[in-house]
């Protein structure tokens, strides 16, 4: 049984009147305290080959206020959900055009092309309806190819109009035009996420990253996630690189975690990590 963000906040309310107690698993899908512990940690980063280095997860050690601090510094600077300013209508849910939009996102921005360029090009993705996967399917390459055009994606337009194609082709036929339907066959293992997100033609290791870190706050079992990338960003404004501490710093909530990591994100891109050392 898949569990999206809605159902994790539904089951955080129910137990909202007595103490903190794990999140019970649901189906074959992990809990929270799972992903959270050491050992789901050590799976995200040996599925990842891209990571230079793994990420530090302690699993009792308290959290410094100046962690909360800074995360919360750098939440109300450039906290936002991924992929919130394209007018999609509900950024925060788990709806296929969301998820399939965090797929162009992923594919497009881990390409060798700057990102203002990347981000422009997905923009027009979205303008164009392709996170709908039936209009995606009926495009042909050449309508594809001039959406890439517009965005300013002509180094890999006609390789990228090609893999959009075969991208339409997978989700339909695999999984029945609706991408949750990757983590129900997944059984919400971050492990086997990272894996089929990897048959998507045109997303590797850095693509993969970009996914799971984008995606963590509609899809509450690859939380907490952050992009190794940006984990040098976070030691470089002051979070340190525990991701433990991290997390617990925006009270385990997935759509915080997801926000943070976006912003932290910004701050690279930008050369902004000054404003928060």
């Amino acid at each position: 049984m898949v569990r999206t963000r809605a159902q994790g906040r539904q089951t955080t309310l129910e137990h909202s009147s007595t103490q903190k107690k794990p999140l019970k698993s649901v189906g074959k899908k992990r809990s929270r305290d799972e992903v959270d512990g050491a050992n789901a940690t050590a799976e995200h980063q040996k599925a990842s080959t891209s990571d230079t280095k793994k990420q530090k997860v302690a699993s009792s050690k308290p959290v410094d206020d100046s962690i909360k601090n800074t995360a919360n510094k750098i939440l109300i600077e450039y906290g936002s959900l991924p992929l919130s300013d394209l007018g999609l209508p509900n950024p925060s849910a788990a709806d296929p055009e969301n998820v399939l939009a965090l797929i162009y996102n992923a594919m497009l921005t881990s390409a060798r092309i700057s990102h203002e360029l990347a981000s422009k090009s997905v923009k027009c993705l979205i303008e164009a309806g392709y996170q709908d996967i039936k209009t995606l399917t009926r495009s042909t390459w050449d309508e594809r190819t001039e959406v890439l055009t517009r965005g300013g994606y002509t180094r890999y337009r006609e390789k990228t109009a090609t893999a959009l194609g075969e991208l339409a082709q997978l989700v339909e036929e695999k999984y029945n035009e609706d991408l949750n339907n990757l983590l129900s066959k997944a059984n919400s293992d971050p492990a086997r996420v990272r894996e089929l997100v990897k048959e998507i033609k045109g997303i590797g290791n850095v693509g993969v990253d970009i996914f799971c870190e984008t995606a963590q706050g509609i899809w509450p079992c690859l939380a907490p996630f952050i992009d190794p990338r940006s984990m040098k960003t976070a030691k470089q404004c002051g979070l340190g690189d525990d991701l433990h501490a991290i997390w617990e710093s925006v009270g385990k909530d997935e759509e915080e975690m997801c926000k943070l990591a976006t912003a932290l994100t910004k701050v690279r891109l930008g050369r902004k990590e000054e404003e928060f050392a």
